[in-house]
């Protein structure tokens, strides 16, 4: 009898890693895919835990002691489940009651630093110097230092000289560029970029844009995203 219940595991097995297959080719649609990433999971969880217990109740029902095997499985699979998600949330309150955290400052933990872009309830999600988004659980940080620095402390300054077409207004090109450095997510906020007039030509005029940011790698990113979009101005 037992043989049956290990046979119809494995089938579920074989089912569920086939659906993840299926499930990882859906490239037609992003939102969907995403949609689907996230929930086969769970999906997959609930097969296995409707199948053990499905399984425990055909074995042991006539077992004198079911009612306390069942209510054991049940308090280990809550404990389990709720420790793994309750752990991260708890250690949250804890370090967010204890330190600052603030949206875009510089942030060193573990082997990872960069700027802090999110703050969740169960973790924080890190953007390092190379662009790379990592997320990082509560549960995590709370057993390893913390760097957090001081925001116009860790600002760089970074100059850049742009030439654009003297036929349009100094205040709409000022304007215009400093929209686009404070929509880069590379670029600090709380530092309004300076744009000066450095030479005027009848037909070009010659710019110093002087901006900040939390590391000197993110320059040449700027730097490229302002050349190439501003030379239609040229």
């Amino acid at each position: 009898m037992t043989i049956y219940y290990f046979l119809f595991a494995i089938g579920i097995f074989v089912v569920l890693r086939y659906l993840s297959r299926v499930v990882g080719s859906v490239t037609s649609n992003r939102a969907i895919y995403k949609i689907l990433i996230r929930l086969f999971p769970v999906v997959e969880l609930l097969v296995w835990l409707a199948f053990g217990l499905w399984a425990i109740n055909r074995l042991f029902s006539d077992f004198v002691y079911y009612p306390v095997l069942v209510s054991a499985v049940a308090v280990g699979i809550v404990l389990v489940v709720g420790w793994y998600f309750l752990r991260d949330f708890i250690s949250g309150i804890i370090l967010k009651a204890e330190i600052p955290f603030e949206k875009n400052q510089h942030i060193g933990v573990a082997d990872h630093q960069g700027m802090l872009r999110k703050v969740g309830y169960r973790s924080i999600e890190i953007e390092t110097h190379r662009g790379e988004l990592i997320k990082i659980p509560f549960s995590k940080l709370a057993s390893g230092a913390i760097h957090l620095f001081n925001k116009n402390d860790s600002l760089q300054s970074h100059e850049l000289s742009l030439t654009v077409s003297s036929s349009i207004p100094m205040q709409e090109v000022r304007d215009r560029i400093t929209k686009s450095l404070l929509l880069l997510p590379w670029v600090a906020i709380n530092k309004e970029p300076s744009i000066e007039l450095v030479e005027q030509t009848p037909t070009h005029n010659l710019l110093s844009i002087s901006y900040h940011t939390t590391s000197s790698s993110y320059a040449s990113n700027v730097n490229q995203y302002l050349s190439a979009k501003f030379d239609e101005l040229g």
